[in-house]
């Protein structure tokens, strides 16, 4: 998932007047569709801003592909700005949500206000225990894999190393995104018998300046590291930045990531960077607006492409990216 996430806590006169706005800009409306449609789709959005916007851009152009309507609502982080928007677009008609959580602990506060609308989860995944076959999905890849890889990159790289000292930048706490790919890390180093030492790990919420912020105070030790795994390229980005401006060489240090976003695929092309998982998001938007159909028809999902037994879960394949192949994702 991943992206500059900063929490902003807001209270008081100035909370309520945000809820508001957000409030009038959200909204879900059936509208007469070129193909006899009525399908009314609402993307209740974590934030607004140039991911999450782009999210919202794709899956419209998806949902027209079905003569579907779509709108969607940004809830800044706000939990009740986003149970608030959900209220209203099931009030106004809304077929099937697709759900950005704004945190995985308030998925049964959102489950209620949508009062028995199908939700589509993506961006944030809740607890297995509350997705249910073919009425609450899950869209997206296996975030472990994004961490596993990570990992078997690195033991490949050391592979004459028994050990191996490791910083770990990670997305916001609680995240799906930053449970997922750090305990695939984790687990994956650790089942390689050797000695791994985490000299340094903290939250930098997907943000550059925050991993830089995070990765100079680290540097200041000068306790010597073999690698740094970042949950998403923005993150290893800031942490390689960190060195460079310290004048640190990084000759032996790896910078790993996740997204081969453009920046980091740049950074791979340039020698700066060595490694990031491609998340197919053009796929998972595709399957999402198709599970929404479905679930909107009253349909199953299974069937789909990367979609699970317990008919609970589609997911799509991380890919890894590194020098040899990062051509292919620029």
């Amino acid at each position: 998932m991943g992206r500059g996430y900063v929490m902003k806590k807001k209270t008081g006169v100035i909370c309520s007047v945000a809820v508001m706005i957000i409030l009038l800009a959200g909204g879900c409306q059936k509208k007469d569709t070129v193909d006899g449609s009525s399908v009314a789709i609402y993307y209740a959005a974590i934030e607004s801003g140039t991911y999450y916007e782009g999210w919202a851009e794709q899956l419209q152009e998806k949902a027209a592909l079905y003569g579907s309507s779509f709108e969607a609502g940004y809830a800044e982080n706000s939990v009740e700005a986003q149970d608030a928007q959900i209220k209203k677009a099931v009030a106004e008609g809304c077929d099937v949500l697709l759900c950005g959580l704004v945190s995985p602990d308030t998925v049964t506060a959102v489950k209620a206000a949508a009062g028995g609308t199908p939700i589509v989860f993506i961006n944030n995944a809740p607890d297995d225990s509350q997705l249910e076959k073919d009425r609450y999905v899950y869209v997206a890849s296996d975030e472990y894999m994004a961490g596993q890889y990570q990992a078997e990159y690195i033991l490949e790289q050391f592979n004459d190393k028994e050990e191996i000292n490791v910083a770990v930048l990670k997305g916001p706490k609680g995240a799906s995104g930053t449970i997922g790919r750090t305990n695939g890390l984790k687990q994956t180093l650790k089942a390689s018998g050797k000695k791994i030492n985490y000299l340094f790990e903290d939250y930098a919420d997907w943000n550059t300046e925050k991993a830089q912020e995070l990765m100079e105070i680290f540097l200041k030790t000068g306790r010597p590291v073999d690698c740094v795994a970042a949950n998403n390229d923005d993150m290893a980005l800031g942490g390689l930045a960190a060195f460079e401006q310290a004048g640190i060489s990084t000759d032996s240090v790896l910078f790993l990531g996740v997204d081969a976003s453009a920046g980091g695929c740049q950074a791979i092309a340039e020698g700066r960077m060595d490694f990031t998982v491609y998340q197919p998001m053009s796929d998972q938007i595709t399957a999402a607006i198709e599970a929404a159909e479905k679930l909107a028809a009253g349909q199953s999902v299974s069937g789909m492409e990367g979609a699970g037994e317990d008919g609970k879960y589609i997911l799509l394949p991380f890919e890894k990216v590194d020098i040899h192949n990062v051509a292919q994702y620029q």
